[in-house]
């Protein structure tokens, strides 16, 4: 991970002087979730982190080293706040899993439900209680397609993401793991972006029915 996760600007010498260029990151990512990544301007972020212009343009005289670090920060806080707790949880919540339980049409369906409750649940929540998160990875992955330099970031985030639904799926046995866990995170991605647009379809029973759905359709049947 640690040659993927690289900052572009200035390196802090000392505690103080990491904690000021921390300080200037949170405020670029607050600015990003409120106004846009083009609402990132030296002037902007200054005012938001309190510090004097010259220690925004300090350590960052290029406006893109600021936005680049800004979702360096963002992606390596959450691949251990977000996803690596997933990953626990999905482990969890599928370690005592009996594949042969599927043979019965009421043990199937209640393994749809669990599964589809769990994955719901993680949306919901990230939406009501991390809604900036979710604001911030979309502008992310879409600047990653515009900067080379944040595009392998981009692909480890995803890529460590697919690495928990696959466990998922291998736990489940559905006929390809792999693909199966891509198609899960699209999902999931698109119904977050719904919730963004549409506030008012965030309740479990809009969002666990298009999961139930979908592993239902992954799920073998026994």
């Amino acid at each position: 991970m640690t040659n993927v996760i690289q900052y572009q600007g200035r390196k802090a010498r000392r505690a103080g002087s990491e904690q000021r260029r921390q300080a200037i990151l949170e405020a670029a990512l607050a600015i990003i979730v409120k106004d846009g990544i083009r609402a990132v301007r030296h002037r902007a972020v200054a005012r938001e982190a309190d510090v004097p212009l010259s220690a925004t343009t300090y350590y960052f005289k290029d406006i893109s080293d600021l936005i680049a670090d800004t979702f360096t920060l963002f992606a390596e806080r959450a691949l251990t706040e977000v996803i690596e707790p997933f990953k626990q949880q999905a482990f969890a919540v599928l370690s005592n899993f009996d594949r042969e339980s599927l043979a019965d049409p009421a043990a199937r369906k209640k393994t749809v439900t669990m599964v589809g409750q769990m994955l719901s649940g993680f949306i919901i929540n990230e939406f009501q209680q991390r809604r900036g998160h979710l604001v911030a990875e979309q502008a992310f992955l879409q600047e990653a397609v515009l900067d080379d330099r944040l595009s392998a970031l981009a692909d480890l985030y995803l890529r460590q993401q697919l690495e928990s639904l696959k466990i998922a799926t291998e736990l489940l046995g559905t006929s390809n793991p792999r693909l199966d866990a891509e198609l899960i995170l699209s999902t999931m991605m698109t119904l977050e972006q719904r919730l963004l647009v549409h506030p008012e379809h965030a309740e479990p029973g809009f969002v666990e029915a298009r999961l139930c759905n979908l592993v239902d359709k992954l799920l073998p049947h026994g």
